[in-house]
């Protein structure tokens, strides 16, 4: 009676340990599908936000840079920047640990300066802008900065009453440009603004999965991909592919190269058995192209055969093939 109680019980141990085992598997799954939720380029949206200067809130038409990023569905914060009438933009990342999702702040590269027509005129008119300049200066230095902005609210309504020069102002935006790395783009209303924050936060949220298929375009994520699988297939496929690497040697060419010698190790010891020979031997394979009537059948010819066996030759990685 003892020993069925015993039993009864190491059984009910197992199978809450099973359960357990079960709903921590399910909440790696989870996390795991939230986090992959997180990467895909679509949903950038719910993982930016843009910290929105409260003195540039505060202006003209900070209510409505507000209320249009809302509407377009941006999240935004105000906040106290360092550097007045700034945008600066934050992405959160998702990560999985043991089944838990923790979510990263990460602050982005990238600052937006908001300045009034009237008031960029009047630095270049009193010879001022070094003190603009000086900021940004002070920005950059932050080690989190390192693309500077300049949106210049206004500028057509400012030009049409002829406060600036347009001489002058190009000689300052250039000076922005080559001396501070620092972009100017001329804006006419706030609904301009607003588009420029939004464009920002989109490229801002879709550059990590930018740069992860980069990455991988040498790993799998090319359409037409040649690859060995576990069970060695498509080998051959990989080396007639790489045949074709050599100038002048087309698929066809290299079709009629491999069914002779079927992988670059057979070829390369045909080849340094007698280079010489082997020129002759390869130049003489038969190529046949076309099918039916159209059908005709050629020679690789001595150039493409001099090209392959200089390759698998050369010892030297950086000799032409010529």
């Amino acid at each position: 009676m003892v020993q069925d109680e015993k039993e009864k019980t190491e059984l009910q141990k197992a199978r809450e340990q099973k359960r357990i085992e079960k709903e921590k598997e399910n909440a790696v799954k989870q996390a795991r599908a939230a986090v992959a939720k997180g990467m895909k380029k679509e949903n950038w949206m719910e993982y930016m936000e843009a910290l929105i200067d409260q003195r540039l809130a505060e202006g003209v038409g900070g209510t409505q840079i507000l209320t249009t990023l809302e509407i377009e569905g941006i999240k935004s914060q105000v906040v106290n920047q360092p550097m007045r009438n700034t945008v600066s933009f934050v992405r959160y990342e998702l990560s999985e640990n043991d089944g838990i999702v923790s979510k990263t702040k990460i602050f982005e590269d990238t600052v937006l300066v908001v300045e009034q027509a009237e008031t960029i005129a009047a630095h270049i008119r009193s010879d001022n802008l070094a003190s603009f300049k000086n900021q940004c200066c002070s920005l950059l230095s932050n080690n989190v900065t390192s693309t500077i902005t300049l949106l210049v609210l206004g500028f057509i309504r400012h030009k049409k009453k002829s406060v600036m020069n347009r001489l002058e102002w190009e000689q300052a935006t250039l000076e922005l440009q080559m001396e501070h790395n620092i972009t100017t783009f001329l804006i006419t209303d706030v609904a301009q603004l607003v588009e420029h924050i939004r464009m920002y936060c989109k490229a801002l949220g879709e550059r990590p999965h930018k740069l992860r298929k980069s990455k991988d375009l040498f790993i799998g994520a090319t359409k037409n991909q040649l690859f060995v699988d576990r069970e060695g297939g498509g080998y051959l496929q990989v080396f007639i592919a790489q045949l074709q690497e050599i100038r002048s040697v087309n698929e066809a060419i290299a079709t009629a190269v491999a069914q002779l010698y079927p992988s670059p190790v057979i070829l390369s010891n045909f080849i340094a058995r007698d280079k010489e020979g082997a020129v002759a031997a390869l130049a003489d394979i038969q190529v046949r192209r076309g099918v039916g009537v159209l059908a005709n059948i050629r020679r690789v010819g001595p150039e493409a055969a001099k090209r392959i066996v200089q390759f698998y030759s050369s010892s030297d990685p950086d000799e032409p093939i010529v």
